[in-house]
Formats: structure tokens, C-alpha cells, sequence
């Protein structure tokens, strides 16, 4: 996977703004997670919004990490939102169930899924059936 950009950004005073780009996955998560925790620990910061409207891919390792730093927040006394998930993004965290409490918002459920079909083989394939004694 490719790299993530992280740059934090001071909105208004007391907002920090951290905003990334690309993918998050394993290979940033430690950048991600430092740059979090810094600023959440950053004295007069009483609010870190994370963007994610530049971020093309995010797997477990990058749920994790906003998962914890929103805790971390919490514990602190700062207010944690994440803003800007789209795409792929948006649904990793409708499907996990934590669009609504990182965001805010309320997952669209009434929005159609396409079934899951693997690219090489589109019809399933034979399996054995199970046997009664």
C-alpha cells in the first residue's frame, strides 16, 4: 500500500485540525497515531477534527487508530470528530459500525450493496454438502 500525508493545521483557537491523505494502513500507523496523540495532548486544544477527505484507502490498522485517539480525547477532556470520510472510507466505517460515532453522522442503510462476486470465478463455488447420520 502507499503512504499517507499527516499534516495538523490549527483552525480556530482551541481546534486543531489534522488532515490526511492517501491510504492509512500498517505502513503509517505509527505517524498517525503519534501525530494524534501529540496534539490531542497539545495544551489550549479542546477539539481535533481528523479529515479524511483525501484518504483513498483505510483498513483495521487505520480504525484502530482513530478508535484510540478517540478515546484518548475523551479521556482528556478534548473533543474528537472525524470529517470528510467518502467512498471506500465512509463505507469501512458504516460497516464496522463506527460512522456515527466518529462522525457524527448516521450510516445510510437504505443505500443498495452490491453483492460480493471474486474476479476471477463469478459463480460460486461447489461445496461439499453436509451429511445427516
Amino acid at each position: 500500500m502507499g503512504a499517507a500525508d499527516v499534516d495538523v493545521h490549527g483552525h480556530d483557537p482551541g481546534e486543531a485540525l489534522v488532515a490526511v491523505s492517501g491510504e492509512i494502513d500498517l505502513t503509517v500507523r505509527d505517524e498517525l497515531q503519534d501525530t494524534l496523540s501529540a496534539t490531542i495532548d497539545e495544551p489550549g486544544v479542546t477539539k481535533v477534527v481528523v479529515d479524511l477527505s483525501r484518504v483513498s484507502f483505510m483498513d483495521s490498522t487505520g480504525l484502530h487508530v482513530l478508535l484510540t485517539a478517540r478515546e484518548r480525547a475523551q479521556s482528556a477532556g478534548v473533543g474528537f470528530r472525524v470529517v470528510g470520510a467518502t467512498g471506500l472510507v465512509e463505507r469501512v466505517l458504516a460497516v464496522t459500525g463506527v460512522l456515527e460515532l466518529l462522525t457524527g453522522e448516521l450510516p445510510d442503510l437504505d443505500e443498495p450493496v452490491a453483492p460480493w462476486v471474486p474476479a476471477d470465478d463469478p459463480s460460486p463455488p461447489d461445496l461439499p454438502r453436509a451429511t445427516t447420520r
